[in-house]
């Protein structure tokens, strides 16, 4: 065992230690209902819609501001881990440049048209059928001149539906059951709640807990530009659906993609996250953590913002992942070998 090892065996040992005394409180309650995979996700599920409309009534500029300081690096990690290394698309170099040079791209150029290439490099990439690879690239094209032609809305439409692309992952990732189909029901009305301003009186209650000087202004000029009301509502939304997208990748999907249908011990799964990421890299994303965190300590405006400009490639890996997968006509449960 190296010294790394025997520093993180040490370190979380008293971790899986209260981990294993929780979930033998929990079995005394529950019995063996929370064994089940599909049952214990629908729980987390809906305890993380109905976390995220607590949140998203009573801080939500504070949602919008510490969710991605908090939580964004972590889940750009996942996005890597679950949709290319555990799709073995890091070992193919054509996939890598037909996807990863739009990525490039987009930092340089911001925008949806130019991040739709890597969808098409995705499809490019793609060893299915000509005739499904060339139907899934004209269908990009199409949205390519429409997201050029009206880049703004297109834009704006992307950075709001981007967290919506996880929410149907959640049902895609294995094939749907009742469970995760009641929990995208709880969203559906939740946000539904949220965009006709049904939970308005409950903003206004909490509103002196809202973070009024983080700057409301921010927000809106980036996810909710308008004056006709409207755009207070799309910004609740955005903080409600951002903070949900976080969830399915930090908490759902890891659940969903795991072999082993029992939870793990966290030294079990820091283990599998260093096989499969390798410690440079995950030293690099923690490191890469620790500094928006820690800028986030004097600049927590700066700091969100410089953690956007970081993470507007992942939107776009997402689309380029899954046009290929899709193109293959692949699984997302697959595993790959070794």
């Amino acid at each position: 065992m190296s010294t790394l090892d025997a520093a993180l065996d040490a370190a979380l040992a008293p971790v899986d230690r209260v981990r294993r005394e929780l979930f033998r409180g929990i079995a005394a309650l529950t019995g063996p209902a929370l064994a089940d995979r599909e049952l214990r996700v629908g729980v987390l599920g809906a305890f993380a819609v109905l976390f995220a409309v607590v949140l998203t009534c009573t801080v939500p500029l504070w949602l919008l501001a510490l969710g991605p300081v908090v939580l964004g690096v972590p889940h750009l990690l996942a996005d890597v881990r679950y949709l290319v290394v555990r799709r073995g698309l890091h070992r193919r170099i054509v996939a890598q440049l037909a996807i990863g040079l739009p990525l490039l791209a987009v930092t340089l150029w911001p925008h949806m048209w130019v991040g739709l290439a890597a969808a098409a490099g995705g499809l490019t990439a793609a060893r299915g059928s000509v005739a499904r690879r060339l139907g899934g690239l004209a269908g990009v094209a199409l949205l390519g001149v429409a997201a050029h032609r009206f880049v703004g809305l297109a834009d704006l439409l992307f950075a709001h539906l981007h967290n919506l692309v996880a929410v149907a992952l959640l049902l895609l990732w294995r094939p749907p059951t009742w469970s995760r189909l009641a929990i995208v029901s709880l969203f559906a009305l939740a946000s539904g709640a949220i965009l006709t301003g049904a939970v308005d009186p409950v903003v206004a209650a909490f509103a002196r807990w809202n973070g009024a000087d983080l700057g409301i202004d921010r927000f809106l000029r980036s996810i909710a530009p308008g004056t006709d009301g409207f755009n207070l509502h799309l910004m609740l939304f955005f903080a409600f659906a951002q903070s949900f997208h976080y969830a399915i990748w930090l908490r759902l999907i890891p659940e969903l993609d795991r072999v082993r249908p029992a939870p793990r011990p966290f030294r079990a799964s820091v283990a599998a996250l260093r096989a499969e990421l390798g410690n440079g890299w995950l030293l690099a994303f923690i490191v890469v953590a620790l500094v928006i965190v820690g800028w986030a300590l004097f600049q927590i405006g700066a700091a969100r913002d410089g953690y956007m400009k970081l993470a507007v490639f992942h939107g776009h890996l997402e689309l380029g992942a899954l046009a290929l997968l899709w193109a293959e006509r692949r699984q997302l449960v697959e595993r790959i070998a070794g």
